[in-house]
């Protein structure tokens, strides 16, 4: 531990007896001058101590809402004095110890909140409770659900069982984090070698002594023979742990092992009596719920349910960041379904939805999310956040690495790479360059490379990648060849501006962010790009049939003085091990499953001084999916929170989320796999009160036609319009039937407009949604001002024919992304519904106008708005001039007493979606 590390310790222990809200500068500095009074911090750097002290104390936490079942009585604070909490106690000084910043306080509450809503588990009798915490990626949750279980072990629970993940890496990695934080020593040392070596927790003083039937070894999941020669009893006086991945052959032995514990029960059920468990499930979206039938259950989540039913006192918590799949479990389940397990016949019991409670932790504010990564634009409101500027766009990746990979042909194996990946390289040298001057030197550096799923092909990126390594390494150290100017260039050019970027907009003080000079960054280039490694990350152990031999498991703690590891792999890296210090990702994976997309996001987490170094370098697609997950995510949190206020319950946000159109806002795009949504494949949906508008335009010139068609189909059925404007047309009491027309033939496979299309006419059919204002804007401009190549260019005028006469007008233009096969809207000045045109038919006498008064003007007139844009198709090489790219918005007002419409869930036919089984996959 370094000088500021140790003074940053004392400084929070002499600062420990305030409120975190009630420190100030002038209590900081205070403990700074007792500190460098002691001998051991002479020549402090009192500037930085400050700067460190300043940026922890402003970190703050949201509380946690709940939502609770009406019979989950609570019972924590009654008898918290009956309770000695050794084992918390113990953590929480080994977090304090740890990470003096850490939010031990926070996180004190929200176990408390947490345990509070499990069982007492000194209630005699059969009991049983169904609970899910919902966190963020890669914001601490197994920080979280340790905490709770040492203070569940100390209320009283016996045997606490982990499932975590699917994969070795991430079961052994987790064992890893119990062992420090719970059980207080190194468990593959004690099962291997019976060898007592304190790691963690287990240098504080504690009475409880815990034993794990399982070890972090990479092969130190559960096995019968080792749980019984560990010869101790589960239920005993010593406290036990079983750390398991999500496995057939791993579930089956444990429910078979723990069998022999259990006795009959009354009804001739056999049971395990009176060992309260606690079960958590980390990653509770996957793999765990049943994508199979009510009688047709899949394996992980009948073993599961089994596993809890064989005892009669359970506690199941399910931690995710991505609860969509959950929240479809049904509520129903068949009681007397049964399995077989190695020919021992047991009740299945209960599906795993969370009926007890729902937990909400809000991440603190020096968390970057998606949020902060990819921003997000809000269609109602046209509220725009802004991500950091970190994401790079790739347009270059075809044909190195084509969407769709025949595993079979080893031909089509990449004999290069892109540019846009070799770009990213030279990123992550700058960045461990940067860090290190930053005096992150002995910090862990990683990168990630993810573009395909098969050993073959992770196997060649990485030997591809390792030989670039070579030549950067050669060149960097020899001075010799051109990398040093392309560095150069690439740090002024991208770095520089993106680190000013970042101070301007990050919103917690993070002193260690600054600006340096290229001579600088250039002094530290050889230390940097010799330090750095790199790993191929995939499931196969013998070499024989390898390129590329490095592939052994990434072990940061191996590296006293900090690992820096460029990391190519599959599935293991999309949701598998956690990489440390991660900065860089090459990402390329497509997946069209929301809850799929943002566990894959290992970029999202805490980057302390260096928020400002980290890039994304990913495809036009995935960025606009991403910030359209991110507005649907937040919405969706934010009607957590709002049922939280009213005391609902997790039934009622099951119901509410179902209602919600963002379930079926975009076809390619959805929630979680039709197989998880079963019970709801029929899915209710609500549009009263919702904005819905274009956002992605598709390149393909058989859509462009079809929609400019349907365009002008809609416009010959229409009489002389109300002329507004000289570039805006209104036409008042339009039929609804011909709105219907026109969004079933508009193409669009982001919305899904069968669905609107359906509901305005149920709708219409009870005598609502019926007369329509229409509008249609053009361009009122002889020239096209500030939209890149278009710059300066005469605007295109363009005949449109009504039903009584011809027009001419000049297309709008709108500033667009252009990737490879889409358009899409670059932020809410360039949406087809900005400020102007959600007015466009209201007359609004008041001043200013806001948002909320152009919304109580709509629901006050109670009359939906179509409006339609027909852009200028030049601002894409790719689209034939002399037809318009039509984009459309719809407007619908709050109305009383909606029909909701039904939505039939699709099944996933994804390019990248794949069997668990297939073994030339990483697993």
């Amino acid at each position: 531990m370094n000088q500021i590390q140790s003074a940053k310790n004392i400084a929070h222990i002499l600062l420990g007896n305030h409120d975190r809200k009630e420190i100030t500068n002038d209590l900081i500095n205070q403990a700074i001058d007792n500190i460098i009074l002691m001998p051991d911090f002479i020549g402090l750097n009192t500037e930085e101590l400050l700067g460190e002290l300043e940026a922890d104390f402003e970190i703050y936490s949201k509380e946690a809402t709940l939502l609770v079942a009406e019979d989950v009585k609570p019972w924590l604070y009654d008898e918290k004095s009956k309770i000695s909490p050794e084992l918390w106690n113990r953590y929480k000084i080994y977090m304090n110890q740890k990470d003096s910043s850490f939010p031990i306080d926070t996180l004190d509450d929200i176990t408390d909140k947490i345990l509070d809503k499990c069982v007492n588990p000194k209630i005699k009798g059969r009991w049983d409770r169904r609970g899910m915490v919902v966190g963020n990626v890669q914001s601490g949750k197994t920080a979280n659900y340790t905490g709770l279980i040492n203070k569940a072990t100390d209320a009283g629970y016996k045997l606490i069982i982990v499932i975590a993940g699917i994969h070795n890496s991430l079961r052994a990695q987790t064992q890893l984090r119990i062992d420090e934080g719970y059980i207080g020593r190194n468990s593959s040392d004690f099962i291997l070698r019976k060898q007592k070596h304190k790691i963690g927790v287990g240098k504080i003083k504690a009475e409880t002594e815990i034993y794990s039937f399982t070890s972090s070894d990479s092969k130190g999941d559960f096995n019968r023979k080792i749980a019984t020669s560990i010869n101790v009893p589960i239920g005993g006086n010593s406290p036990t742990v079983v750390v398991i991945k999500k496995n057939k052959s791993i579930l089956e032995n444990l429910i078979l092992w723990l069998y022999q514990f259990s006795k009959e029960s009354e009804n001739g059920d056999k049971k395990i009596f009176d060992i309260p468990l606690l079960l958590i499930d980390d990653e509770a979206d996957n793999a765990s719920v049943n994508s199979g039938t009510e009688l047709d259950v899949r394996t992980i989540n009948r073993l599961i349910r089994t596993l809890l039913n064989l005892f009669n006192q359970n506690t199941f918590i399910g931690y995710t960041a991505t609860p969509y799949a959950n929240i479809f479990i049904p509520s129903s389940w068949s009681e007397n379904l049964e399995t077989a397990v190695k020919g021992i016949q047991l009740k299945v019991g209960e599906d795993l939805f969370p009926r007890d409670f729902i937990v909400n932790i809000p991440p603190p504010s020096n968390y970057i999310g998606a949020v902060q990564v990819f921003g997000y634009d809000n269609e109602e409101t046209s509220e725009e956040i802004q991500g950091f500027d970190t994401i790079r766009s790739t347009e270059d990746q075809e044909p190195y690495f084509p969407r769709r990979i025949n595993r079979l042909n080893k031909d089509d194996l990449p004999e290069d790479v892109p540019n846009s990946l070799k770009k990213a390289i030279k990123s992550f040298i700058l960045t461990c360059a940067i860090r290190r001057l930053r005096g992150q030197e002995k910090k862990h550096n990683s990168m990630l490379v993810h573009v395909a799923l098969y050993v073959a092909w992770i196997d060649r990126i990485a030997w591809l990648v390792n030989e670039i390594m070579r030549d950067y390494t050669l060149q960097i150290r020899s001075g010799q060849g051109t990398l040093l100017d392309q560095l150069q260039t690439l740090y002024e050019d991208d770095f520089i501006p993106t680190t000013e970027n970042v101070l301007n907009n990050i919103s917690y003080k993070d002193h260690k962010i600054k600006q340096h000079s290229w001579e600088e960054v250039k002094s530290v280039l050889v230390d940097a790009v010799t330090k750095i490694e790199v790993r191929a990350v995939h499931g196969t152990k013998n070499t024989r049939s390898l390129e590329y031999h490095k592939i052994e498991e990434i072990n940061y703690k191996a590296y006293d003085n900090g690992m820096s590891v460029i990391a190519v792999g599959g599935n293991k890296l999309a949701r598998g091990i956690t990489l440390e210090g991660l900065s860089v990702s090459y990402y390329l994976r497509a997946t069209r499953l929301y809850d799929s997309l943002m566990q894959m996001g290992r970029w999202f987490g805490y980057r302390p001084g260096y928020a400002d170094l980290c890039r994304l370098y990913t495809t036009e697609q995935l960025i606009n999916w991403y910030r359209h997950i991110t507005l649907a995510t937040e919405e969706m949190k934010a009607d957590f929170d709002n049922m939280a206020a009213q005391n609902k319950r997790p039934i009622d946000y099951q119901l509410k989320v179902r209602t919600h159109p963002e379930m079926v806002a975009i076809n390619r795009l959805q929630i979680t796999s039709a197989g998880k949504m079963r019970d709801h494949e029929v899915i209710l949906v609500a549009y009263s009160g919702r904005l819905i508008q274009t956002f992605m335009f598709e390149k393909d010139i058989k859509i462009v036609k079809n929609n400019y068609y349907s365009f002008s189909f809609l416009l010959k059925t229409l009489s002389k319009p109300q002329v507004k404007e000289s570039n805006q047309l209104i036409w008042n009491r339009v039929e609804s039937f011909k709105i219907v027309q026109f969004l079933e033939t508009y193409q669009q496979e982001y919305h899904n407009l069968e669905t609107l299309a359906k509901y305005i006419s149920v709708q219409s059919e009870q005598g609502k949604l019926n007369n329509w204002n229409v509008a249609l804007i053009l361009n009122s401009q002889k020239t096209v001002t500030a939209q890149g190549r278009l710059n300066g260019s005469d605007t295109l005028s363009h005949k449109f024919i009504l039903q009584d006469e011809k027009l001419s007008g000049n297309l709008p233009v709108r500033n667009l992304d252009d990737g490879p096969n889409i358009l899409s809207v670059k932020g809410k000045k360039n949406a087809i519904l900005d400020k102007k045109a959600r007015m466009i038919d209201l007359e609004i006498n008041q001043s200013p106008i806001s948002e909320s008064l152009i919304k109580e003007y709509r629901n006050r007139s109670q009359t939906p708005l179509l409006v339609l844009m027909p852009l200028d198709p030049r601002i894409s090489p790719d689209l034939d001039e002399n037809i318009p790219l039509v984009g459309f918005g719809v407007i619908i007002p709050e109305f009383p007493n909606e029909t909701k419409v039904e939505f039939a869930a699709r099944p996933i036919n994804s390019d990248f979606e794949y069997s668990q089984e297939d073994d030339d996959i990483d697993e």
